[in-house]
């Protein structure tokens, strides 16, 4: 048997009501990424990042691999996903705020998660 002490917070909380919102896959649908990205998904990275900022109330890109790598096996639960901490690294979270930053993608994947909202 193997037993895993973690600090745990909200952040379950928070992975479960951004899954709830199908944030992941939105980001997938108007925001995809080319076929290189390796490792956690852009909409994995964006739920975990989202899940630090609500956690900690600190939107730093440099403080997330640390907190996500005491928190590894909750995240990995929280997103039904492999993470590794360099998924969520400084550099990655860059690469997927510049991915988020197309005015277009942006606009259709809100609009879409709108409607989610609205028709919940």
């Amino acid at each position: 048997m193997t037993i895993f002490r973690e600090r745990v917070d909200d952040s379950p909380l928070v992975l479960a009501q951004v899954a709830q919102l199908g944030v992941q896959p939105r980001l997938a649908t108007h925001c995809p990424t080319h076929g290189h990205w390796p490792g956690l998904s852009l909409g994995g990275v964006t739920a975990i990042w989202l899940a630090h900022i609500l956690s900690q109330a600190d939107q730093r890109l440099h403080h997330v691999e640390p907190w996500a790598e005491k928190r590894l096996h909750t995240l990995r639960s929280g997103t039904g996903q492999p993470l590794h901490p360099l998924d969520v690294s400084a550099d990655r979270l860059a690469l997927g705020l510049h991915a988020l930053r197309d005015d277009v993608r942006w606009s259709t994947f809100e609009s879409a998660l709108t409607q989610q909202w609205v028709r919940g």
